[in-house]
């Protein structure tokens, strides 16, 4: 019985402080995908006038249901944190019923026990009735200790009636906060419903105009491309580099140091900008829109807020800055043999040949006029052979 309480005690304890972590954290996300489905329900308000932006427009309501569902996961994770916490404060409260039922029992002995001795005079007349001095003394502190025992039980009730009662607030609290969590999830979910029906039409309307569309984005997938040649040329000049005799900077040890411990890393390693969601996966795969066209990525596209910044997830150099004809930066840092590569930049912070921290800015990510997304495309490569930056990069 002592054993369970102990138990339970612990396992409340340790449970309440990750529940209070945890929980902390849900509530922060939460804000945040929030504030982001605040920023592109205005950005859909500005863009529903303009034509022509079937894509974009399209692109904007599907980040906004990819928003919208991560905010049902959190409030669901949220719902399992309460329900959990339900629970151990029902188990408590079942605890703390019992202990009050057996204090209760056990004071109520004591006063018929009490009664039974039916007066002060009998404890009087029993302590004169000692044989001795020593007894007398002996039966006063008897009585004394068995008064003081009366007392704390009569604390320990007055203990344990103000923990059921706070019990039982906390618990009727955390049953409105669920009610009103369920009711929320209710109303995104129904939310969605009109949103899948907005991106269906938009779909239907650019397939109206697929070769239109299509061509648009094989303009761009051959823009791109033209990038990664030069970035895959460049990133080949640099490992040719490393296998010379009297090699520069770029093959000391702390370099090949910067390498191994960037291996090390995987999955650990930082975004490359402080808040956002990948639009795009690595690898081949249909466009998320128009599907009948096929998008071949040698990383990821993530989608940030404006005046975001790209950053280095790692130590290493700047080992080069590109500019594309449309005169966004894409710049190549260099960790031994990994490089990491940060396009759509359009302002940079650093040079070329410079000394890079962890998390340092390297520049501001551009965001398109016409659709007003804010958009970095970040790949990894190690050898010269694209990586999947999500094996890398910690949750992504």
């Amino acid at each position: 019985m002592i054993t369970t309480r102990i138990f339970l005690i612990i396992l409340l304890f340790t449970v309440s402080e990750i529940e209070s972590q945890n929980k902390a954290d849900l509530e922060n996300q939460k804000k945040e995908i929030l504030n982001e489905i605040k920023i592109i329900e205005n950005k859909l308000a500005s863009s529903k006038e303009r034509k022509g932006l079937f894509i974009s427009r399209a692109e904007d309501i599907k980040f906004k249901i990819d928003l919208q569902e991560n905010l049902i996961k959190n409030i669901n994770d949220q719902l399992n944190l309460i329900l959990t916490n339900i629970e151990i404060n029902e188990q408590e409260l079942s605890s703390l019923n019992e202990r009050d039922l057996l204090l209760k029992e056990e004071l109520s002995k004591m006063v018929i026990k009490s009664f039974k001795s039916k007066s002060k005079s009998n404890h009087i007349m029993y302590v004169f009735s000692s044989s001795s001095f020593m007894q007398a003394y002996k039966r006063i502190q008897y009585f004394k200790q068995y008064l003081n025992f009366q007392q704390s039980t009569i604390k320990k009730i007055n203990k344990t009636s103000h923990a059921i009662k706070k019990v039982i607030k906390e618990l009727d609290s955390q049953k409105s906060k669920k009610q009103d969590l369920i009711i929320e999830n209710q109303n995104i979910t129904s939310n969605l419903k009109g949103e899948y029906s907005d991106l269906n039409s938009l779909i239907l309307e650019i397939n109206k105009n697929q070769n239109k569309y299509n061509k648009d984005i094989k303009q761009r997938q051959k823009l791109s491309k033209e990038i990664d040649k030069k970035i895959q040329k460049l990133i080949a000049e640099a490992l040719s580099q490393s296998k010379k005799q009297n090699a520069n900077f770029y093959l000391t040890e702390e370099i090949q140091l910067i390498s191994k411990n960037f291996n090390t890393n995987k999955g650990k390693l930082p975004w490359p900008v402080s808040k956002g969601y990948v639009i795009l996966s690595f690898g081949k795969q249909p466009h998320p829109i128009v599907k009948t066209t096929t998008i071949q990525s040698n990383g990821v596209r993530i989608r940030t807020s404006q005046d975001s910044e790209a950053r280095t997830i790692f130590d290493g150099y700047v080992y080069s800055i590109i500019i594309s004809k449309n005169n966004s930066h894409t710049i190549l840092v260099q960790h031994g043999n990994f490089f990491t590569v940060y396009k759509n930049l359009s302002e940079i912070y650093v040079t070329k040949g410079e000394k890079l921290k962890i998390k340092q800015p390297l520049g501001k990510i551009a965001t398109d006029k016409l659709s007003g997304q804010t958009i970095l495309s970040f790949s990894i490569f190690n050898n010269g052979i694209a990586q999947d930056p999500s094996y890398w990069i910690y949750k992504m």
